[in-house]
């Protein structure tokens, strides 16, 4: 006899489920929902594990027993779950924000509402028969939305653009006497860009942030050139070692980078987990396995400051993709939203190159290595800690 999740379970299913598109794009249920409560769920159908079939019967499901509550609890949890268009966002605190506005409350009623609706969903979940769904059209559960690009509004405000917004770069430099003759203003083959370290990271920011806020003014700068503070956006790219304006907001991170000499490594050290020290993998052959990525956002009053770090630039380009990347960028700026909210963050993550391409950590599937959030001004607090992942000796994670 199959025996059900508890209560617990379901809920605790369900509240995954509603970060970032929900129901709006239905493969969700597949890593939203524990296998225990899809097995539940899917009781006496015979539907292929991830099947399209299986993913269809789940959402539907899902969407027929929302529909069973009073129209009361009934808007929470269809807001919650992406099922009203006109509350359409690619987060949950979008959703819920707007619901807020259209019901003039606040967000916290909403939230606590949305979470009575929820056990009352779980109840029916728990009590429903196991028989087929009535076969809702999908155009009628919401699901065509999936197919449409998602709205970039969400993604603008957590990046803090706006239209016409300023954008400064500041990008790592080499240092002089690691420089070729041509970075110098004065050689006849002079090449601006010759100086800048973390390349890759800069011309791949500058792309994307073109593609996101074509209305953006972008400028980018070495440390030893930068002396403006009126910018909109700051993104410093590069780690403390070879960026002088990282190292200006070191005093206010729970974090440092030990700076070695040039050709090895500078370990990332977490100041607030007893100063724990975690540094690049290597196979014994000098293989470069793995780097860390710290991706870093400080609110001030009139400037956001994002800062993309690493130990090798393999890290900075990680932190800058995990934020920006066309396929990632989206679930991971969601996650980081549903966790942190608009609050001051540190997220830690993988970052690989496999055959010349960075892998990028799919955040609402594989969580961060360490996850650090405060209200302005406050101090840090870990919201997750899977460090132990990355320093167990022979252990692997599966990514997506």
């Amino acid at each position: 006899m199959l025996m059900p999740p508890t209560a617990d379970e379901i809920k605790e299913s369900l509240k995954r489920l509603r970060r970032g598109y929900a129901l709006a794009r239905p493969t969700t249920v597949l890593t939203a929902l524990a296998e225990p409560v899809q097995t539940f769920l899917s009781r006496g159908q015979e539907f292929d594990t991830q099947s399209p079939g299986h993913v269809e019967y789940l959402a539907h499901l899902l969407h027929r027993t929302v529909r069973q509550l009073a129209e009361g609890e009934r808007l929470y949890l269809e807001v919650d779950l992406n099922l009203r268009p006109e509350h359409r966002y690619a987060t949950l605190t979008d959703r819920q924000e707007s619901l807020a506005q259209q019901l003039k409350c606040a967000v916290k009623t909403v939230r606590r509402r949305s979470d009575q609706a929820m056990d009352t969903l779980v109840y029916l979940l728990l009590t429903e028969s196991p028989t087929n769904p009535d076969g809702i059209p999908l155009d009628e559960v919401g699901m065509p939305f999936s197919a449409r690009p998602p709205s970039v509004e969400p993604l603008h405000r957590f990046l803090g653009l706006h239209r016409g917004a300023s954008v400064d770069i500041v990008c790592s430099e080499i240092p002089p006497e690691e420089r070729p003759d041509y970075a110098a203003p004065e050689d006849r083959n002079y090449l601006r860009y010759a100086k800048f370290a973390d390349l890759d990271t800069l011309i791949f920011a500058r792309t994307k942030l073109a593609q996101l806020a074509p209305t953006a003014v972008v400028r980018d700068f070495a440390p030893s050139e930068y002396y403006s503070t009126g910018a909109n956006v700051l993104m410093i790219i590069g780690g403390p070692p070879w960026n002088a304006k990282y190292r200006e907001f070191l005093p206010q991170l729970p974090f440092h980078f030990d700076p070695h000499p040039l050709g090895q490594d500078d370990p990332l050290v977490i100041s607030q987990l007893s100063n724990l020290t975690l540094s690049p993998r290597w196979t014994l052959r000098g293989e470069l396995i793995e780097d860390l990525a710290v991706l870093t956002r400080i609110t001030l009053q009139s400037t956001t400051v994002f800062l993309l770090g690493g130990c090798l630039t393999l890290g900075v380009l990680g932190a800058a993709r995990c934020l920006l990347d066309s396929t990632q960028g989206t679930p991971n700026f969601s996650y980081l939203t549903d966790q942190v909210g608009d609050d001051d963050f540190v997220v830690v993550t993988e970052a690989r190159r496999v055959g010349g391409i960075t892998d990028i950590v799919d955040l609402t599937t594989v969580e961060p290595l360490l996850l650090m959030s405060r209200p302005t001004g406050a101090d840090w607090e870990v919201l997750a800690d899977n460090t132990k992942r990355f320093t167990r000796d022979g252990r692997r994670t599966s990514w997506v």
